[in-house]
Formats: C-alpha cells, sequence, structure tokens
C-alpha cells in the first residue's frame, strides 16, 4: 500500500514539474513579445489609438508583421524618444507620393511595386499623390489582395462608371475562378494525387492576375487578361479531369469493397448453414444409433 502512494507522490511531482518549467518558458516568452508601441498607443485617444486596432483586424496582424516592420523604431524600449530615434530607422508617417517606395521595399512588396511603376497610376501618385496602395488595401487595416477589398465607386472617381464596372466585374469573375481551381489544388493534395505540375501554371496564373491588378495600363490589362483566362481554362479542366479520375477511382473501389463485404458475409452465411445441417446430421446418426 506504501508502494502505491509513492509511486502516486512521484507521478505529482513529474507533473508538477513539467508545469512549472512550462510556465517558466511562457514567461520567458511573453517577456520578449512586449511592444511597447502597440501598448502606449491603445492608452491614448483618437487616430493614434484607433490605427491599433485597425491593425489587429489586418493581414499584417495575422502575419506577425507589427509596428516596426513598416515604420521602423525599437518597439522594445518603453521610452518614446528612444524608440523613435534616427537610429533605430523610424520612418513614421510617410507623405502619399512615397507610400509605393514605403510598401514596397525589396522585403516586403518589391515585385507589385516593379507591376505598378509600369502602370499610369504610378504617374499619377507623383503627380497628384494617388491613388496609392492604401486607397485599394487601407493604410493600418491591410486586408487580404482579394476583389473585396475594391469597388467600382474606388475606380469611378477618377475614372467612367461604364469602364470602372466592366473592369471591376472582369477582376472579379477571373478571381473566382482562381479561388475554384485554389480549391481544387487542395482537394488533391488531400488526396496525394500528384499535382506538382498544375501548382506551377497556378503561381504563375496568379502572378499574372497580380501584375494586371497592380499594372493597370489598358493596353497590359486587356493582353494579360485574355493570358490569364487561358491559363485558367487549362488548368480547370486538367484539374476537372483529375477529380473526375479521383472520384471514379473511389466509386470502383466503394462497389468493390461492397462486392466484397457481400461475398464475405454470404461465405459466413452458408458456412454457419453447412456447420448447423452438419450438426444436425451428427445427432440424427447419433440417435439411431
Amino acid at each position: 500500500m506504501k508502494r502505491h502512494y509513492i509511486l502516486l507522490l512521484l507521478f505529482l511531482f513529474f507533473i508538477c514539474s513539467i508545469f512549472m518549467v512550462y510556465a517558466q518558458k511562457n514567461v520567458g516568452d511573453s517577456s520578449k513579445d512586449v511592444n511597447y508601441c502597440i501598448q502606449c498607443h491603445l492608452t491614448l485617444n483618437g487616430k493614434p489609438r484607433s490605427v491599433v486596432l485597425e491593425w489587429e483586424n489586418s493581414i499584417h496582424a495575422k502575419k506577425n508583421v507589427e509596428c516596426d516592420g513598416c515604420h521602423g523604431g525599437n518597439h522594445t524600449v518603453n521610452d518614446v524618444k528612444q524608440a523613435k530615434d534616427k537610429k533605430t530607422g523610424f520612418i513614421g508617417k510617410p507623405v502619399k507620393k512615397d507610400i509605393p517606395q514605403f510598401c514596397g521595399r525589396a522585403e516586403c512588396h518589391g515585385e507589385a511595386l516593379t507591376q505598378f511603376k509600369r502602370g499610369p497610376h504610378y504617374d499619377s501618385v507623383l503627380k497628384i499623390g494617388s491613388p496609392t496602395c492604401v486607397d485599394c488595401h487601407g493604410d493600418h487595416n491591410v486586408q487580404r489582395s482579394t476583389y473585396h477589398i475594391i469597388s467600382d465607386k474606388t475606380c469611378s472617381s477618377c475614372h467612367s462608371v461604364e469602364y470602372s464596372r466592366e473592369l471591376v466585374s472582369s477582376m472579379i469573375s477571373i478571381e473566382k475562378n482562381i479561388e475554384e481551381i485554389e480549391n481544387s489544388l487542395e482537394y488533391l493534395n488531400q488526396r496525394n494525387v500528384e499535382s506538382k505540375d498544375s501548382m506551377v501554371r497556378y503561381l504563375e496564373l496568379k502572378r499574372y492576375f497580380h501584375q494586371l491588378v497592380h499594372v493597370f495600363s489598358k493596353q497590359e490589362i486587356d493582353f494579360t487578361r485574355k493570358l490569364v483566362e487561358i491559363e485558367i481554362e487549362y488548368l480547370d479542366k486538367q484539374l476537372t479531369n483529375r477529380i473526375a479520375t479521383i472520384k471514379r477511382l473511389d466509386l470502383i473501389y466503394i462497389i468493390t469493397s461492397g462486392f466484397s463485404i457481400a461475398i464475405i458475409i454470404a461465405f459466413t452465411v452458408y458456412v454457419a448453414l453447412i456447420r448447423k445441417r452438419r450438426t444436425k446430421v451428427m445427432k440424427n446418426f447419433q440417435s439411431r444409433s
């Protein structure tokens, strides 16, 4: 009995030790994660506070891109002057015409900036300061690049309503097709089906689409849109055929499995009947003898 108590105490001691180590580890980690920029702004009112609340719902927050990722500075220092010292690379709020370079740094959205510079909107930014990245993507509540962030109202502030609606409608249609292809690829991946060739073409397709969205030159839009539509048609047919093949194989597997189970059940019943009949014959034979 004493031995059982000793083992129980040792087990409880072991569990408590693990818990304490885990708790200490978490405490140590949490101290590293303190962002004094966020803590300070949350104590303020108006815009300084709202930028943090907006950021919390952004794609940047989901990907752990914090204040210093865009604005520089030192978020680990609980002192405003030291945190914004020039030596820390603090940028603050850029002027409108500098926003494309601000967002398009090499480590961030360099390719998007290269594409944007090829279109007429970049010249407009240099002249009047818009439209920039934040006009579509937002400044602190930065959203993932989907058709949800753009509307004909955004474009019609400069372009005709008809042109804006046609362009936005076309982009929405293309992106929905791309989403269907993405879902098909995800399905094939879950089924462990080889689809590297399709994935390569899909990534190239997305690059073309982002080029279409960022360049916004009418000539390039018409050319790239045709290219994107051809790729969508090819990938759609390829993935549809592969998924159809998988579903046919699934059906064959279900039918074969059902047939096999039916044979096993029939054989089991047959054996049971034979044994029952044999037992009955043996009893009759024994009663006669």
